[in-house]
């Protein structure tokens, strides 16, 4: 899994936050035009980052 090695987590940690974001439907499964599955964000999970970046631009605002 490579996103599991991209994130820096070990496996069980990986595995609980991966299967919260599936759940709430944060991503989705989806097969590619090979037959590999792939993930990828939902529109909420899209919404949520957009929320997350204003949120730390906010944050960091006056940082030097």
């Amino acid at each position: 899994m490579r996103i599991m090695y991209k994130s820096n987590l070990n496996f069980e940690r990986f595995s609980r936050y991966f299967n919260d974001l599936l759940r709430k439907g944060l991503i989705e499964e989806e097969n590619d035009s090979n037959g590999r599955v792939v993930y990828k964000a939902t529109e909420r999970g899209r919404t949520l980052l957009e929320v997350l970046k204003k949120a730390q631009e906010i944050a960091s605002f006056g940082e030097a």
